[in-house]
């Protein structure tokens, strides 16, 4: 055990001095530190890339109803002292258009039966796509253009139907919650896919670095191959896990600055926030992160480690028989499809938990960790699926580190060329 021990800290002291590590760390750190600059970014894009859309009415006060209808949209909205006299163009707006100063002009006009309606005239391509959402804000607009008095009452209070939400999901109470949540677990999909590839090809890479510099030639003599395999997969674990760890510190730094910027106190220096930067990071403080449950980061740690051990011991038994890291690569592509299954699988999950083949899939070895992470985050799972899963997850690791075990043992002092196929059946019939 002592010199499993001495393996396991040999192979984590020299990745986390390497120069790669240190510097992919810092630069992941910084980055999610930013993030918490986001807001402001998207806020100064948004106002950069708004639609700017002229209005031009028959009268005043149809311009000015129509401007109303319009304010919910984040387009930037003008309204032209220009008349209209039918649904074509003014020239002198379409100088305007020319000129550039605006995006698109909303037209509104009567008919000869004195309909109200519109004609719009896009030039640019962001102003074309949002033709169907301007003429959804206005159908309110046409209902109430020519309607007084009682009947315009009758008219608001038809539309402003009574329309409640009552979630029967134990996870969440509104949309705004699902939406959060759905974003957070697909950002810490990401971060348990990456972590799992990467740190898995390392370990394969590993060994093959140690066969080509011929210390394995030295440390086979005094320790067994299942020794070297242990502090192969249980270092390179260790240093994901203090990456994983570093991270998150990271993510809670960001949150505080977040809630610093943008929570309801308010900035001393400086020039403030714009109300939409502090509407969306309101949101998420008070509606997003609160309800993200601990249990889901828990849970991440659990099937990381599970999804690490699974694939590393495939990649190391990998790594054993090869001779060049360059073969990591052309072999890797086959044993990375079932975490790109269930990578892919995990995805579609995110919005159909509670599917059949989602369900199964959770339970079945390989793709089980990042599919049963996604629906414990997403639904309530019952207590014997999650049982089942991690059980299986725990036997494919047993099963799977046997096998490379016996891959290793054959595999470590072979050079030149891999082993032969007798080779390996002999390998692998011979007793553990």
């Amino acid at each position: 055990m002592n010199i499993t021990w001495i393996l396991i800290k040999r192979e984590f002291v020299e990745r986390v001095r390497q120069r790669s590590f240190i510097v992919a760390t810092i630069l992941s750190m910084i980055g999610i530190v930013l993030l918490a600059l986001l807001p402001s970014l998207l806020s100064s894009v948004t106002k950069s890339t708004a639609t700017r859309i002229a209005i031009v009415g028959p009268d005043a006060l149809t311009s000015n109803n129509t401007l109303v209808a319009l304010r919910p949209t984040d387009d930037s909205l003008t309204v032209l002292t220009t008349l209209s006299k039918g649904p074509e163009l003014p020239a002198a707006t379409r100088t305007l258009l020319d000129k550039g100063t605006y995006d698109a002009v909303l037209v509104a006009y009567r008919s000869k039966q004195g309909a109200l309606g519109f004609t719009y005239y896009p030039k640019s391509a962001s102003s074309l796509q949002d033709s169907g959402a301007i003429q959804r804000d206005l159908q309110q607009a046409v209902l109430l253009a020519d309607v007084s008095g009682a009947a315009r009452d009758a008219v608001k209070r038809a539309l402003d139907f009574p329309f409640d939400v009552h979630s029967l999901n134990t996870r969440y109470r509104n949309e705004s919650e699902e939406f959060f949540a759905t974003g957070m677990v697909y950002f810490l999909l990401i971060i348990l896919y990456t972590a799992v590839v990467i740190y898995g090809v390392q370990v394969a890479s590993g060994v093959i670095e140690e066969k080509a510099s011929r210390i394995m030639e030295i440390m086979i003599g005094t320790v067994r191959p299942s020794q070297l395999l242990t502090g192969k997969i249980y270092g390179i674990g260790a240093v994901a896990l203090v990456q994983l760890v570093l991270n998150a510190i990271a993510a809670a730094v960001a949150a505080l600055i977040a809630g610093v910027l943008y929570g309801g106190a308010a900035v001393s220096h400086g020039t403030p926030p714009s109300p939409e930067a502090q509407a969306a990071m309101s949101r998420v403080l008070s509606e997003g992160l609160p309800h993200v449950p601990w249990a889901t980061l828990g849970y991440l740690i659990v099937f990381f480690f599970l999804a690490f051990f699974t694939y590393s011991a495939m990649y190391a038994g990998i790594g054993s028989l090869l001779s060049k890291p360059e073969e990591v690569q052309q072999y890797s592509i086959v044993f990375m499809l079932p975490i790109i299954a269930a990578y892919l699988l995990a995805i579609f999950a995110l919005t159909n938990p509670d599917a059949p083949y989602v369900m199964w899939g959770s339970m079945i070895p390989l793709i089980s960790p990042l599919l049963m992470f996604t629906r414990i985050a997403t639904v309530s799972v019952p207590w014997w699926q999650i049982v089942i899963c991690i059980g299986l997850s725990l036997l494919t690791i047993w099963g799977l580190t046997l096998l490379a075990g016996k891959l290793y043992r054959v595999g470590v002092l072979m050079y030149g060329k891999p082993p032969s196929v007798k080779e390996i059946w002999r390998a692998l019939r011979a007793p553990a």
